[in-house]
């Protein structure tokens, strides 16, 4: 089985995928090998600090304690039958050249848990780490896949999104896609289209339609050839998001509440940096606003109140300085305004608008 939580959703790490697939592959077979006649095998995506942690355990007679301490050395093995002991050594290597590192954890008459962790690196610019409907939202889904239509349907009634005047509508064809959005011109602006790339037997793909009926802004691409460059580019250049297939029935689905003004706000152009800083926020209940970049927020900027900790990072892209953008989110009339850099506070000269240099940690 394999278990998923909020906080796992959305990690990433810097691997090959081929070797990763390998590693686990490897491990789920030893610890298949190790249930005898009956047992689970439990996979888990996790986070421990600032580690994405994949777990692979079982439930069968554990290891001894002398032999569990030479575990992953070369030739060390356990309970396999002409086993060599490269595999379990292959993964901790593995592990090791991605800046990671491989344990086990054993227990005698209780099973074995193998835990690799993996520095997390920041999620590609696609990424989406939410699905998000408003009240009375129309949800269309458009897949030749039945299967598909199964999770969506599953992971909707289980949230009984219906309460929330939300309505659901399925198609597996894109005349049927055109004919609905032409007939529902007054509804498209409270619509999400949840759009497969590949649509077999049709030239039109997801994008396309997209495109030429122009739901680009109310649109996701739900594919599993998120990974293919012209798909990525083209997405991004009509602004699409993307949902890898695989993470249908894992990605988080939440009711998008009518706006509140938040208790700080960050602008910084890492979102490696939202990521720990959401973390920490929810951590001490409180509601945190990010932005990548100065427009993004001075875009809103007026919905908060002059009073909001602003925390602007000192570097932000295209060679911005964070010290030049907080002297204008200043001038706009905001009192409390912090950067959050990585250098000491003498590197900078004084600032009168700047209440205090901090460092890139949540302050929280």
């Amino acid at each position: 089985s394999f278990k998923l939580d909020r906080a796992g959703y959305g990690l990433f790490a810097v691997v090959q995928s081929a070797e990763l697939k390998r590693v686990l592959s490897n491990l789920v077979n030893n610890a298949v090998e190790a249930l005898g006649d009956s047992g689970e095998v439990q996979l888990e995506l996790s986070l421990e600090s600032k580690h994405a942690v994949i777990s692979v355990s079982d439930n069968g007679k554990g290891i001894p304690p002398e032999i569990l301490s030479k575990l992953g050395l070369r030739g060390e093995t356990h309970g396999k039958e002409g086993g060599s002991g490269l595999g379990l050594y292959h993964a901790r290597a593995t592990a090791e050249s991605w800046g990671g590192n491989l344990s086990i954890e054993s227990e005698l008459g209780r099973g074995t848990k193998l835990l690799i962790r993996l520095p997390i690196a920041s999620p590609p610019g696609w990424f989406l780490p939410c699905l998000e409907y408003k009240s009375g939202t129309t949800i269309v889904v458009v897949d030749d896949d039945v299967s598909i239509h199964q999770i969506w349907q599953g992971r909707f009634q289980s949230l009984q999104v219906s309460k929330d005047g939300v309505t659901e509508i399925h198609f597996s064809t894109p005349q049927e896609l055109k004919e609905w959005v032409a007939e529902s011109q007054n509804r498209i602006s409270t619509t999400l289209f949840l759009m497969d790339y590949e649509l077999l037997g049709h030239e039109e793909t997801g994008l396309s339609l997209i495109e030429s009926l122009n739901i680009a802004p109310q649109s996701i691409l739900v594919t599993s050839r998120y990974e293919e460059n012209a798909i990525a580019d083209h997405a991004s250049r009509i602004g699409v998001r993307l949902l890898p297939k695989g993470l249908a029935g894992f990605i988080p689905i939440e009711l998008k509440k009518p706006l509140e003004l938040p208790d700080a706000v960050l602008i910084d152009d890492d979102n490696l940096v939202h990521m720990t800083w959401k973390v920490r926020a929810k951590q001490v209940g409180k509601d945190l606003r990010c932005f990548l970049t100065a427009d993004e927020f001075f875009a809103e900027a007026k919905i908060f109140d002059p009073a909001t900790p602003i925390y602007v990072d000192s570097n932000l892209q295209s060679g911005i300085k964070g010290e030049v953008v907080s002297k204008d989110i200043h001038a706009l009339g905001f009192t409390t305004i912090y950067l959050a850099s990585g250098y000491e506070p003498d590197h900078f000269p004084p600032m009168s608008w700047i209440a205090k240099i901090l460092g890139k940690e949540a302050p929280f």
